[in-house]
Parts: C-alpha cells; structure tokens; sequence
C-alpha cells in the first residue's frame, strides 16, 4: 500500500511539474511569435512560478535521492519489490521508471534549450528553472554512477 500511495503522489507531482513547464514554454513561443495575442508574460503567474520550482525541485530530489540508493545496471526502485520478483513485475517496474526518469530529463532539457539558451530573456522562472536543472541532472548522474577514486596500480 505504502509503495502505491508513494507511487501516486510521484505521479501526480510530475504531471504538475510537466504542465507547468509545458505552459511556461507555450508563453514562450507565444511572446516570441509576432501576432501572438493568445499568452503574454502574465499569463504564467506566480502560482505557475512557484509550482514550476517547488515541484520541479521536488521531483528531481526524488529522481537524485532514487539514484543515489540503485546500484549502477539496477532499475531504480526496484529494492521495492518482494525477493523474487515476477519477470511480469520487473518489467512493468522497469518501464514505469524509465518512462518517469525520460519525463524528467526531456521536460528539464526543454526548460534549459527553450529558457536558458533560445529565450534567455522571454520568461525568468523557466530560464532559472532550466539552469537549475541542468545542475540537479548532473547531481542524478554523480548520485547513479557515483565518484570513484582511481585504484593505483
């Protein structure tokens, strides 16, 4: 029960965090569209700033804190599961966590391309929201395949 409930709340917080960067990167397109009347700065209000920060922060501190516990070659979450998994099990596991780690890294490299290298200027919260990504992805990385120090020979 404890995993369902903890993989629905995981869900929905990245649904939120995929909407909000969806918006912000239609305003965006929008404000740089000449004739485009249909989204303006305003439009992606401060709840929308907030819930892009504090939820795409939320979701990547939840990618970074699973990587960190998987071992490299490992599907993430899978320590989850019961000692024997089913080949049915391991699967859907292993398609539910790349599915959500895909989301994670297009939606965050989206907010860095769009915000922080096309549109730098266009809309603040996705231009910091993408530098910060892209500090958060190589913290998952270093968390996924960790630092070593080299072996003398």
């Amino acid at each position: 029960m404890k995993l369902i409930f903890g993989g629905v709340v995981a869900v929905i917080l990245l649904g939120l965090y995929a909407y909000s960067v969806w918006f912000a990167v239609d305003v965006v397109n929008c404000i740089n569209t000449p004739g485009c009347m249909r989204l303006t700065g305003a439009s992606f209000s401060s709840g929308f700033a907030s819930t892009l920060s504090t939820v795409g922060g939320l979701v990547s501190a939840l990618v970074i804190a699973e990587l960190a516990i998987t071992k490299p070659g490992e599907a993430p979450v899978a320590r989850a599961l019961e000692m024997t998994p089913s080949p049915a099990t391991k699967n859907a596991l292993k398609v539910v966590t790349g599915a959500y780690l895909l989301v994670w890294v297009a939606l965050g490299l989206t907010a860095y391309v769009v915000g922080g290298m096309w549109y730098p200027d266009a809309l603040r919260p996705l231009t910091d929201f993408g530098q910060a990504w892209l500090g958060l992805a190589v913290a998952a990385a270093y968390a996924y395949f960790g630092i070593n120090e080299p072996t003398s020979v």
